[in-house]
């Protein structure tokens, strides 16, 4: 990163002093700077350095680094899931019900085949049993009724006519146990289907929201995703908050006051507090906790991506009597100070800001006091003058194509053999070209079997169809006929099944290659050799999607926010002409994250320019990183350690100079940064009145370690709050 300069808006001045008297202050600035901006002052000798009581402004603050940041809304994954396909990037618009994160199905599928499988032979099953129980029902009682009339003087046949009322009654009741039977596990295979159906949905992570990606997870197809697993995060594109270092509730109701600057403006805030149950939930997930404030912008001049400093005054008090502490000392008496006169005055103290104290009684403004000290005499001036402090960001953005699609072994019937590879790993494809040549060797016997379990399935569904098509079924229960249908509906099922899987037997017998799905570059191919047996869903190649190409750089630092704009640049290799283009960082990698979605690169989406060396530039070698697709898990510490010196010593990617501004405060007072010195975190300047000089206070701006920049080899920090355009400084 490098660090830039400054803009200022008024011309540099300096102001000759000639000191007829001197008064040398403890802890002035160090000398030095180009000649012109200082003025020399004479240097002078003594013995003793005297400081005269003042009125000051004394700080107790903190400036806390801060960005603005979108809200954002994270999805998780409702359910343990493999991972399977990625609906979006960052950068990319969703809509509400678009699916930003897909779970593998395939088990799912072959579950549902199974049960409605077996769903369909219940339903045929019972309806025959049911349309039979049902004809023999009627037949014993038209039965019954013809003889009812001739039983009175006829022992034998009463015997066989109670034989037969009982035979009725039993298959009344059997009938009424199976329908019970038949309607709980009808009842338990549709729960399972629907079941299914719900665990399906649970692997498909949707948006809520219309808006734009700003995190994804960076999973591998195939990798293993916990329920719970946060695996991306949508902004609404309109919510801003501002995120700082954090600082309990505590700290924050207790501050005198606190407020952002933002490009040199101040902006009042409302902090934002968690609850204990929030604040305990992030420390234990091991999620780095921000302060969250938000603020007051009706103009919407802020934009996300902009460095705020959060100035925190912790206590404050103007227009203070006060004397440095060297001046201070104790003996019995109490605190007192060494008059110029040599007498002692003793004091009452009040606040201090570890630099000055307070004076509540005992000297009077403009009384000249010793001091036990000396130092040279300050040799530079400096008018403080307004202007633009920038800090300027310059990295390195490497290609990057992180939507992947998986190339597999998809043939479900028949020994597929690798006749041969058609594309290299970096190789940029087409939708449509062949990634791999392959052969299918049929199984005749099971196509055979398919073909005649179709036919049998057919004579079955003609006759279930008869049945039903019988006058006599018009005089069966109304319920009975219900089946009946249901039957004939089961039976069409099982023969569109199998039909369907004979024609997907048929044309797995006819593949003869695997081909691109998209327009892409091909990021890994299998490392197989021509002729080898490929295994069922086997991984062939990856091809990453040329319509996702972003750029990437490294954010360890979290210097760059969602939202910056950046400017990107490179030399054209035909013409040596530099060429630059404009990028957004389009991903969140901090900040209003969970764990599971921080990263240490941002994505980076460059902007009408077709890059060198990418996927939409024919004339070069690809030099992209492209994601292999293959979910790699280090099963030790030896080995992860491994995979990560494998992942630093990669071979170069193309890349591509990235600028732009990490801070941008316009229109603030700028101090030359030798003219100030710190004590703890509190930063004080020399002031001359014209008349004395006068060391005071003043909030530095940007947190701490407060940052200069340089402009003609002079730095300079700026004021917060507590300097003046005008002021004459001395270092």
């Amino acid at each position: 990163m490098h660090i830039g300069g400054i803009k200022l808006k008024n011309a540099k001045r300096a102001l000759a002093l000639v000191l007829s008297s001197v008064m040398l202050i403890s802890g002035c600035g160090q000398n030095g700077g180009p000649e012109d901006e200082i003025v020399l002052i004479d240097p002078v000798s003594s013995a003793n350095v005297t400081e005269t009581v003042a009125r000051r402004t004394i700080y107790d603050y903190e400036v806390l680094d801060g960005g603005v940041f979108p809200v954002i809304t994270e999805y998780s994954a409702a359910t343990g899931m493999k991972a399977a396909d990625i609906g979006a990037f960052p950068g990319q618009n969703v809509f509400a019900g678009n699916v930003l994160f897909y779970g593998d199905m395939k088990d799912y599928y072959d579950q549902q085949k199974s049960i409605q499988d077996t769903l369909d032979e219940l339903i045929i099953s019972y309806a025959e049993s049911r349309r039979v129980n049902e004809i023999k029902l009627r037949e014993l009682g038209y039965w019954i009724d013809a003889r009812d009339d001739n039983l009175e003087n006829n022992p034998y046949m009463q015997v066989v006519v109670q034989k037969a009322l009982f035979e009725k009654e039993l298959l009344e009741y059997t009938i009424n146990d199976n329908d019970m039977i038949y309607n709980l596990d009808l009842q338990h295979y549709n729960y399972l289907l629907t079941r299914l159906a719900e665990q399906q949905a649970d692997r498909l992570v949707t948006s809520h929201m219309n808006g734009t990606m700003v995190a994804v997870a960076n999973v591998s197809p195939g990798a293993l995703v916990s329920e719970g697993t946060n695996v991306a995060a949508v902004t609404d594109g309109h919510s801003l908050n501002i995120l700082a270092e954090y600082r309990s509730t505590r700290e924050i109701e207790n501050a005198l006051e606190y407020y952002a600057i933002i490009d040199g403006k101040r902006y009042e805030l409302t902090y934002v507090p968690y609850s204990t149950t929030e604040l305990s939930a992030l420390k234990a997930s091991g999620t780095e906790v921000y302060s969250v404030f938000r603020f007051a912008d009706p103009e919407g001049a802020v934009k996300v991506g902009q460095k705020a400093n959060i100035v925190v005054i912790k206590d404050k008090k103007e227009n203070l009597l006060s004397v440095s502490n060297s001046a201070i000392h104790r003996d019995d008496g109490g605190y007192y100070v060494s008059l110029s006169s040599g007498d002692k005055a003793y004091i009452t103290k009040g606040m201090t800001d570890g630099v000055f104290t307070e004076i509540l009684s005992g000297v009077n403004e403009g009384d000249v006091l010793l001091l036990d000290s000396y130092n040279e005499a300050p040799e530079n001036v400096a008018t403080l003058t307004r202007g633009d402090f920038f800090i300027k960001y310059e990295g390195t953005g490497y290609l990057y194509y992180p939507d992947i699609s998986n190339i597999t072994n998809n043939v479900k019937y028949g020994t597929v053999t690798l006749t041969l590879k058609n594309v290299t790993k970096g190789q940029r494809v087409k939708r449509g070209d062949v990634i791999a040549y392959v052969s299918v060797e049929p199984n005749s016997v099971l196509l055979e079997e398919l073909t005649l379990k179709l036919t049998r399935l057919g004579e079955k569904r003609d006759k279930a169809q008869k049945d039903y098509d019988d006058p006599l079924t018009e005089y069966l229960d109304k319920d009975v006929q219900e089946k009946m249908k249901n039957a004939i509906s089961s039976y069409d099922r099982q023969i569109q099944s199998v039909s369907d899987q004979i024609i997907e037997i048929q044309e797995a017998y006819n593949v003869t290659a695997f081909y691109a799905p998209c327009d892409g570059v091909v990021g890994y191919i299998t490392e197989l050799s021509d002729g080898a047996v490929l295994k069922a869903n086997e991984l062939i190649a990856t091809v990453a999607s040329d319509s996702s190409e972003y750029l990437y750089a490294t954010n360890e630092s979290k210097i760059l926010l969602y939202g910056m704009e950046l400017t990107g640049e490179y030399t054209n290799p035909n013409t040596g002409e530099t060429v630059t283009f404009p990028a957004t960082v389009s991903s969140v990698s901090f900040g209003p994250l969970s764990k599971d979605l921080t990263s240490d690169r941002v994505y980076i989406m460059p902007t009408g320019v077709t890059l060198p060396g990418g996927a939409h530039d024919p004339t070069a070698e690809i030099a992209a990183e492209i994601p292999s697709g293959v979910a790699v898990v280090a099963t030790n510490p030896y080995e992860e350690w491994m995979l990560q010196q494998e992942a630093a010593n990669a071979p170069a990617k193309q890349s591509y100079t990235l600028t732009g501004y990490l801070e941008y405060e316009t229109d603030v007072v700028l101090v030359p940064a030798k003219a100030v010195t710190f004590s703890g975190d509190q930063a004080y300047v020399t002031v001359f009145d014209g008349e004395k000089y006068i060391k005071i206070g003043f909030i530095a701006g940007g947190a701490n370690p407060t940052k200069s920049v340089l402009i003609d080899n002079v730095a300079y920090i700026w004021a917060a709050e507590g300097l003046e355009e005008g002021m004459v400084v001395v270092y």
